[in-house]
């Protein structure tokens, strides 16, 4: 019995030290930097949430303010266990992490009965609601969360899995058709919910994950010469009136963009946006403290999607630049992490990861501004909003962990075959 007993523990130990082979992690190497400026910009959002519902007291009715701390407090422990997890244990999971999220995807799509079933907000079916009575309607009190958030973590690794494993044959056309077929299930389903945001973000990750690679070039600049006049075709058709591709809501806030004075009710949000931002000025409203006169308390959803305005106004021109120069911070210590990963399967991840929070960072300012049409994304660490930044806190602690793996001091060249790009 005792010798069972120890055995068991033996079997036990070296389970565990596969998924957290703690001894050979480099936390010399541990990159500080990029957990810092994750919190001091999730501390920044969580401020912003609070001086903008002073008034209206949302914070307290709708535990906004509330839900952001307590999910940072989560994040912490999320990011620290995460960073202990060798990102190869999870890059082997990689297809059941795929097949999670294609099947959460299909339950928002198709099923409509609790405990787990689709959630319609507007005309937009993108949340998964478990729990609570759809009779209710919008007062539904089950717990609800976005699938696609959790898919754009499942296609990265999926994609970073599948190209080590085939990076032998990484130059053939047949890899880059199987990894473009991987990649439009997901984007095709997200499309129809729809959510037209996410599946350009999607596709943005995904054609960065190709570049690096490896992928013949041949390939690559044919898919440009198809994609590039594709898209200025596909401008012009969403205008026309014969065009099907797109919901009309869809449609009229491309317009919008375009032809404001048209489309009045919908470009207000921006507009109104572009407003509290110019209120900044200089320096910011922010020593006035929470009463101070907020131009941004008259843009709808300004605590998620549209906080990048409130950050403006608050903290004006000086503090937005220096917002955007954390957020440049935080993508060269990714490449940096990206570049000294231990190997081609750390580095494909690193990257995919850097592209997304870029990609969101990029589309959402663009929003704001009013340089993009109106999507509806988050602006990662400081929106409010569970799975998002959940997500995006998942991604920084496997980010860490890649960093805990560095390549060794000796400069080891990978081989020529493997055909990636060298990012040294």
């Amino acid at each position: 019995m005792i010798i069972c007993a120890a055995n068991r523990k033996i079997k036990m130990r070296k389970f565990l030290y596969k998924i957290f082979p703690v001894k050979e992690y480099d936390f010399k190497s541990f990159c500080f930097p990029l957990l810092l400026i994750v919190y001091v910009l999730g501390f920044i959002g969580v401020y912003l949430i609070y001086v903008l519902d002073y008034y209206e007291k949302q914070a307290i009715k709708q535990n906004l303010y509330t839900k952001q701390i307590l999910a940072f407090g989560i994040g912490i422990g999320l990011i620290l266990f995460v960073a202990l997890v060798d990102y190869h244990i999870i890059a082997k999971l990689a297809p059941l992490i795929y097949l999670f999220g294609i099947g959460l995807l299909l339950i928002c799509k198709f099923v409509d009965n609790p405990p787990i079933y689709g959630w319609k907000h507007y005309t937009a079916r993108r949340w998964i609601k478990i729990g609570g009575d759809p009779s209710l309607g919008i007062n539904n009190p089950g717990f609800e969360f976005q699938p696609s958030e959790v898919v754009k973590i499942a296609l990265v690794v999926f994609l970073a899995w599948f190209f080590f494993k085939t990076h032998k044959h990484i130059k053939k056309l047949w890899v880059l058709a199987i990894a473009i077929v991987f990649t439009a299930l997901p984007i095709l389903i997200i499309f129809d919910q729809p959510d037209l945001s996410t599946s350009v973000l999607l596709f943005a990750v995904f054609s960065a994950m190709v570049l690096i690679s490896g992928v013949a070039y041949k390939y690559i600049i044919t898919i440009i010469a198809v994609v590039v006049p594709s898209a200025v075709f596909l401008l012009w058709y969403i205008q026309q009136d014969f065009q099907t591709i797109f919901t009309d809501y869809q449609v009229d806030r491309v317009k919008s963009l375009l032809y404001p004075e048209d489309y009045p009710e919908l470009a207000y949000q921006q507009q109104n946006a572009v407003a509290a931002i110019k209120q900044g000025g200089l320096t910011g409203k922010v020593l006035q403290g929470v009463e101070a006169n907020l131009a941004s308390r008259s843009v709808p959803v300004r605590e998620s999607d549209f906080i990048f305005a409130s950050v403006c106004e608050e903290f004006g021109f000086i503090g937005a630049v220096l917002i955007l120069l954390g957020y440049a911070f935080m993508i060269l210590m990714i490449i940096r992490i990206a570049r000294k990963s231990k190997d081609y399967l750390g580095r494909m991840m690193a990257v995919g990861f850097g592209a997304m929070l870029l990609v969101q960072v990029s589309i959402n300012i663009g929003v704001v501004t009013y340089i993009l049409p109106n999507t509806g994304i988050a602006l990662p660490f400081m929106s409010s909003g569970l799975s998002s930044l959940l997500v995006n806190l998942l991604m920084i602690g496997i980010l860490l962990n890649i960093s805990l793996q560095p390549r060794g001091k000796a400069k080891v060249r990978e081989e020529s075959p493997l055909g990636y790009i060298d990012l040294k």
